[in-house]
């Protein structure tokens, strides 16, 4: 398959920083100056690829405006466009990537940006002993190779279908940071990028601010004098901060917020559909998890469409499996059926008590309480624990959880993180499930040689997922940003994270 082929195959999937819907007032004279605030959900962990982990959408956010990949993908065009790369193309069996990098180009620090910086930034995340969380996504990728000061070869172990997609990525690869930064182990604290935005400062649990870059290689993109990144963990806080006028910018997924925002004059809404899925993890090697009987008996109990109606007021999409809406695949989804449920129990015939961890925020309590009260119709005991997002996240990790909400993020291409969640030997295989015939499935999957193939396999992969029941889904993503009138050139990026490094203010 030559290049043009891969590359229709590709912008058919890949969204991955994509800026789909965007505020009104392009006509208008874009404005310079002033201060953008936004309210986000978390705080982050950090900004470095090994010691910050995979960017979640609140960091992401930040770091869409420090740092910059290699290429972006334009959903208009269906093309991936350059940034840090000029120019790219695949050799002829199909295994490597060969990347002609942008000269001129200097960090915040003052470095250049050659390609060592990016061969540098990959290997890291690949080298095992630095046990960086992206890299199970992206073990396809053998290695980076600087060929020469501005080019780099990405050398794969297989011909891979999300490779272009993965590369674009701002949460797993994408942002190339300054080696200077990386060496002095700084970067996880005080990020440095080529963007247009340089990192000012980071009070932990209030703020992250970043200052206009006067120097940034493509001038006139970057109008605002600095953005603010509030740290507001409250969802009706940040709304009601955005109607006040003391934010400029928020994203939710509250479908009351959503609701009330789309009938306020004095608010844009912006809406964007994704891939991935919410989901729900139940830990296949702690009892009485490790029964299958009682996992199906909880997939049939979950009644994934009383949460839509309830959480998001039906603004996001049902899902039964992780390709979006308009992906065709039979994925023989568990619906609702308690009477099956309770008949699976049955043939248990033991008492069944578990324990669900969830995040200390609103969304959390309100899905653990919801699961608690449907399994109860079907006799199971289930106690909640709430714990902070980073505890959450480390116990998932250290397989000290029996059951946990997680999510399938939204990408261009979901394919890395459903072969990371599949494959038994796969440190990102969370819910520990094994199966010899799901890791055959799973490796075809990732190393099908063309999409349609992959397709295929993608599907069945997702109906053997359904059958096992070791993952439930609790709806598909689509994303809200909302803004004040007088902002514009917002975008929502994946994730839902609002993408306002362009962004600017009419007063």
């Amino acid at each position: 398959m030559r290049k043009s082929a891969w590359v229709a195959a590709f912008s058919g999937l890949a969204m991955v920083g994509a800026l789909l819907v965007a505020s009104p007032g392009f006509a208008q004279t874009p404005k310079d100056g002033g201060t953008l605030t936004v309210g986000v959900e978390t705080d982050a962990r950090g900004f470095d690829a090994v010691k910050g982990g995979v960017l979640g959408a609140s960091a992401g956010a930040v770091a869409m405006t420090i740092g910059e990949p290699l290429i972006v993908f334009d959903p208009k065009s269906g093309k991936f466009l350059p940034t840090l790369a000029v120019s790219w193309s695949q050799s002829q069996d199909l295994k490597s990537w060969t990347f002609k990098l942008r000269k001129g180009v200097k960090f915040h620090d003052g470095s250049s940006f050659t390609a060592k910086d990016a061969a540098d930034h990959l290997n890291r995340i690949l080298d095992p002993k630095n046990k960086s969380r992206s890299r199970s996504f992206i073990t396809a990728i053998k290695k980076a190779v600087a060929v020469d000061s501005h080019t780099v070869r990405y050398e794969l172990a297989h011909p891979w279908i999300p490779f272009l997609a993965t590369i674009s990525s701002p949460s797993m690869i994408g942002l190339i940071p300054s080696h200077k930064s990386v060496e002095a182990g700084t970067q996880n604290r005080h990020p440095i990028g080529t963007g247009p935005f340089k990192f000012k400062s980071w009070a932990g649990g209030d703020r992250i601010v970043v200052e206009r870059n006067r120097d940034y290689w493509k001038q006139g993109k970057a109008h605002l004098d600095r953005i603010v990144f509030r740290i507001m963990p409250d969802t009706m806080a940040r709304f009601a901060s955005l109607k006040a006028g003391d934010v400029d910018v928020i994203w939710t997924d509250r479908g009351n917020s959503i609701l009330q925002a789309q009938k306020d004059p004095n608010i844009v809404v912006l809406s964007r559909a994704g891939k991935g899925a919410k989901i729900t993890f139940l830990n296949a090697t702690k009892p009485p998890l490790d029964d299958a009987r009682v996992r199906q008996a909880l997939s049939h109990a979950w009644n994934q469409q009383a949460v839509l109606n309830v959480t998001w007021k039906n603004t996001v999409p049902f899902a039964r499996h992780p390709f979006g809406e308009g992906a065709k695949c039979a994925a023989n989804y568990r619906e609702y059926d308690l009477e099956r449920a309770k008949q699976l129990i049955a043939e248990y015939g033991k008492p069944v008590n578990v324990e669900m961890i969830h995040t200390t925020t609103p969304r959390g309590r309100e899905l653990g309480e919801i699961m608690q009260q449907l399994y109860k119709k079907i006799g199971v005991t289930l106690k909640l624990v709430p714990v902070d997002q980073n505890t959450l996240v480390k116990k998932v990790f250290t397989n000290d959880y029996i059951i946990s909400g997680w999510r399938i993020a939204d990408a261009g291409d979901v394919g890395p993180q459903l072969f990371a969640l599949s494959y038994s030997k796969s440190r990102y295989n969370l819910t520990r499930y094994k199966d010899d015939t799901l890791d055959k499935v799973s490796l075809g999957y990732r190393t099908a040689p063309t999409q349609e193939k992959r397709d295929a396999l993608g599907c069945k992969l997702a109906r053997m997922i359904n059958d096992s029941a070791h993952m439930l889904y609790r709806g598909g993503n689509k994303y809200y940003v909302f803004t004040g009138k007088n902002v514009r050139n917002v975008s929502i990026a994946s994730l839902g994270r609002a993408s306002v490094a362009e962004a600017w203010k009419t007063n």
